[in-house]
């Protein structure tokens, strides 16, 4: 039996392929919805390019008749840009404008869209679909509400990139001759701990590659250009994937004070000292905590909007240049260190927005508290980076500040999912090690506050 569905604007925001997902049923588009992104539209803002694409989409769908009236997918010509998204469905979508609703006005003090969308579904007896929990959690007062889910991961458990295993001290012993077949279900670039049953002591680390399990030396890893050491076993995967060549991006979760960030960026400023790549790109999710955090509060450039989101990367180039800062002979601050290293072409930071019409050759690239983007967002960063650069993504998918992602439909969990069968990828949980690298009081704050 078909469904009607009503979707929120955020729906469409975060998901710009979502109209497509329906299958056959129909979906029912406020016209308070379409106002909002026509608003949302003049951002030069990942908002702002979501909002102008799921534009020319519903302009594709108005080619056929008038939206009001319903179109289906499967009626778009062959001619148009979406017609590979739309052949074979049979999804109805349609926009409405019958968007008051007298209880729902009675019940509610103010004027807020979010009400309208409501009062939508309500008068079309149809499921509201939204990402925003607020709305769900009002809405299902007046009517059935479901979370948008179609960009959900189908797991119930993230992969971690390592696993823990009992085994014969003989299975070490094989692993250590390099012959170790790799019966243990690992993918590829996956880490696993061996522990000797018969001696909890005995420990060995090895790593699958083309279907063996390789024994990983990481004391014979090349530090030469890196100003830090790994600390512990977590930190030596890291740094073990990093330095390898084979591996084209490294995706790293962990909670804060692991040393993802700043390993990552030692890693990247040596690299490209070392002439490995021309230079290093940061980036990172320009979500705010707060509205006074945006971009636009601002003065000045992109540049001058976007330091105050970069405090990570400054933080971690204090110190690792604390003797040239504060021990020199003339002492110069973070921000005379940072310019340098771009007056000397070394790094560059960028919104991550802005990839789009980039076209990434023979650089370390690092998206930072990547936790906070969407699936598209990583899917426009990966899709313009060239083999011969290196692609290290980092964040802390259990510390979400934009209220449309969870655990489970954000970018970086996406790109964990989804790269964990490619040799090219390789990926670490650090949750290893329950300490904190910053120290007693960072450690203390993380477990007991």
């Amino acid at each position: 039996m078909q469904k009607k569905f009503v979707v929120d604007t955020s729906v469409l925001l975060y998901d710009i392929e979502s109209l497509f997902k329906f299958e056959n049923n129909e979906v029912i588009i406020p016209s308070i919805v379409y106002e909002e992104l026509n608003r949302f539209k003049e951002e030069n803002s990942e908002r702002g390019f979501s909002a102008r694409r799921t534009l020319e989409i519903l302009e594709e769908l108005s080619k056929v008749r008038p939206l009001k009236e319903g179109v289906y997918l499967y009626e778009v010509s062959e001619n148009s840009p979406i017609y590979e998204h739309t052949k074979g469905k049979d999804t109805l979508i349609r926009r409405d404008y019958n968007i008051y609703n007298q209880e729902i006005e009675s019940l509610l003090i103010f004027d807020e869209n979010d009400y309208k969308i409501i009062a939508c579904a309500k008068n079309n007896k149809a499921i509201l679909i939204s990402r925003d929990r607020g709305m769900r959690g009002i809405g299902s007062d007046f009517v059935e509400v479901q979370e948008y889910k179609a960009d959900m991961l189908k797991t119930k458990e993230l992969y971690r990139g390592y696993r823990k295993v009992l085994v014969p001290e003989e299975t070490i012993t094989i692993m250590h001759k390099k012959v170790l077949k790799n019966d243990f279900g690992l993918y590829p670039n996956e880490f696993i701990i061996m522990t000797n049953e018969c001696n909890p002591n005995h420990v060995s680390v090895g790593i699958c590659k083309n279907d063996k399990i390789l024994p990983c030396d990481f004391d014979r890893m090349n530090f030469n250009g890196l100003k830090l050491r790994p600390l512990n076993l977590e930190q030596k995967m890291l740094m073990y994937l990093l330095l390898d060549k084979d591996i084209t991006c490294v995706t790293a979760t962990g909670v804060s004070g692991k040393g993802k960030s700043l390993l990552t960026i030692d890693y990247a400023l040596s690299m490209v000292n070392q002439q490995v790549y021309n230079k290093f790109l940061y980036t990172k999710s320009t979500i705010s905590v707060d509205k006074r955090e945006e971009l636009g509060f601002y003065k000045g450039g992109v540049e001058d909007k976007l330091k105050p989101h970069l405090q990570p990367l400054y933080s971690s180039i204090e110190f690792l240049y604390k003797d040239k800062i504060y021990k020199g002979k003339e002492r110069i601050s973070t921000d005379e260190q940072v310019q340098e290293l771009i007056d000397n072409d070394i790094i560059n930071f960028f919104p991550l927005a802005n990839i789009r019409g980039m076209s990434v050759f023979d650089k370390v690239i690092m998206l930072d508290e990547a936790q906070n983007t969407t699936s598209h967002m990583i899917k426009s960063l990966v899709t313009r980076i060239n083999d011969n650069s290196k692609l290290i993504v980092v964040g802390d998918i259990e510390q979400i500040d934009d209220r449309n992602l969870n655990m489970f439909n954000n970018g970086l969990s996406h790109l964990i999912e989804a790269g964990k069968n490619e040799p090219f990828i390789g990926h670490i949980t650090m949750d290893i090690d329950s300490r904190s690298r910053r120290g007693r009081l960072a450690e203390f704050g993380a477990n007991k506050l």
